[in-house]
């Protein structure tokens, strides 16, 4: 249910409230709580201070101030609040709950899968906890245990599409490919207008080399979000994965567009240039990447290929040649380079380069 907004009389109206009554604690709780649902987390941790100066034990006010703290990442202070909170409510289901996921983001599982039993122990019916539980397991990659808990939550028909969502990554996990395409599309019936959930569907497919269904999840979750860089991106390289190369350097440019950093991106579309001929481009978004991550041997490759191709035949040899210095077992590499050495009129060089090609080449078939 979406929360209600509120207005600024309302806000003014509060806080005059206060003024006249700065003791009246109920109109402090309202305040912080209309600071919480706005947002305004460190406004609201000032009330809720004051709230507690006025009842030192309020577990609920200790429960929202360090959920505010964890809202604002500050995770030490949070993690204080929610165990006062436990201490001066041992009953207290939230605070064990709120504890344990404090301690999970700061990578204190097995604190965490403590607190989370320790919460459901105290109140089995609240499934966010077998949720939770779940979500810990996972990042400890104890997928079973984490598949466990996550079935448990939907069974207490906790029926939210994180749950499936979450299920099925720990199914990929545990190499159970088709069951986890399962709980994704049951996440997208729940929440059909997610684009992640369209995304984690769409990746899956590509995984299974399933590249026509990843695409129609892809292009759903760029239709839902057109902002999306990450949308894009895995449309424009499943299209090119289908040789689609046209559609493919729309999506591309546009997930640059959108992550004008993302250097895979960048890579995948100097890949696009470079097969439909337009080298110059191609030798521009490979020295994108370049800048942003440094030399690899695919980029001074591709590099290399792209600028042979300009006739730029001497640049091409330097980049070609780092990158078999780098990856001196690659045939490609060297066969590249003998292509190069023949354009060059370089024949000696080019026999050997042809020669070490053919060698890689044999070696790898008896490796197979």
């Amino acid at each position: 249910m979406a929360k209600r907004s509120t207005t600024h009389r309302e806000l003014l109206d509060l806080r005059r409230r206060i003024r006249a009554a700065p003791d009246e604690v109920e109109a402090l709780r309202d305040l912080s709580t209309t600071y919480m649902t706005s947002g305004r987390y460190a406004d609201a941790v000032v009330v809720l201070q004051q709230l507690l100066g006025r009842r030192p034990t309020d577990a609920g006010a200790m429960i929202d101030c360090g959920t505010c703290y964890r809202r604002l990442g500050l995770l030490d202070p949070a993690a204080s609040e929610f165990d006062r909170a436990g201490r001066a409510d041992p009953s207290s289901a939230s605070a064990r709950y709120n504890l344990g996921r404090v301690y999970d983001l700061m990578g204190k599982h097995e604190e965490a899968v403590a607190l989370h039993t320790r919460a459901i122990e105290l109140d089995p019916d609240d499934p966010e906890s077998y949720y939770r539980l779940g979500v810990t397991y996972a990042r400890r990659n104890e997928f079973e245990e984490a598949e466990r808990w996550y079935r448990r939550a939907i069974e207490a028909e906790y029926g939210c599409a994180k749950a499936h969502t979450n299920l099925g990554y720990a199914l990929d996990r545990t190499g159970r490919t088709d069951e986890a395409i399962l709980e994704f599309k049951r996440a997208i019936e729940i929440d059909p207008d997610n684009a992640e959930r369209h995304l984690n569907l769409g990746a899956i497919f590509g995984e299974k080399g399933m590249l026509g269904d990843a695409i129609e999840e892809f292009r759903r979750a760029a239709e839902i979000d057109p902002a999306s860089a990450e949308a894009h991106f895995n449309l424009g390289t499943a299209l090119l994965g289908q040789e689609m190369d046209d559609e493919a350097l729309v999506e591309l440019e546009l997930a640059v567009r959108h992550s004008i950093d993302n250097s895979m991106a960048h890579y995948q579309l100097g890949l696009v240039y470079s097969r439909k001929g337009r080298f110059g481009r191609a030798v521009a978004e490979f020295q994108r990447v370049v800048a942003l991550e440094g030399e690899s041997v695919d980029t001074c490759y591709q590099i290399g290929v792209a600028l042979a191709a300009l006739d730029r035949l001497d640049d091409a040899e330097r980049y070609l040649r780092r990158a078999a210095q780098a990856a001196s077992d690659d045939p490609k590499i060297h066969y590249q380079i003998g292509i190069l050495m023949d354009r060059m009129g370089r024949s000696v060089e080019a026999v050997d380069a042809y020669r070490r090609a053919d060698e890689l080449h044999a070696r790898a078939e008896r490796e197979v």
